[in-house]
């Protein structure tokens, strides 16, 4: 059966791997046929969100399907991290259907040398 709302109605959540180096989180998203200007990423307080939609093409209607397996609409994944992002510095490129973001770890503060006093 197909949606009565539309193609662009339903909520999915797309397949992803995270890995983590001493350096960086990296997310690989499967978005086949999602454009660039349609994904959404967010930094947000201990989780990366990517969120966005998959349009179906212009002129399909529902009634022309013969069979339908691939979801349409919206998506939003929440990824826990467990360390601070340079959320600055985070890329994100879509290549062949896979968007991979790279979240750079913060770096935590240098040490401050501290001299001991003279006694007065």
């Amino acid at each position: 059966e197909f949606p009565e709302e539309g193609l662009d109605t339903a909520l999915w959540p797309p397949a992803a791997d995270v890995f983590e180096s001493s350096d960086e989180i990296v997310l690989n998203i499967e978005l086949p046929g999602v454009r660039l200007d349609d994904v959404r990423l967010e930094a947000l307080d201990g989780k990366l969100r990517v969120s966005g939609h998959r349009r179906a093409d212009e002129g399909v209607e529902p009634r022309h399907f013969v069979r339908m397996e691939r979801i349409y609409g919206s998506f939003s994944r929440d990824f826990p991290v467990p360390v601070s992002l340079d959320a600055g510095q985070i890329k994100a490129t879509l290549r062949a259907g896979v968007l991979r973001v790279v979240a750079p770890k913060a770096h935590r503060g240098q040490p401050i040398p501290v001299e001991p006093r003279k006694a007065r």
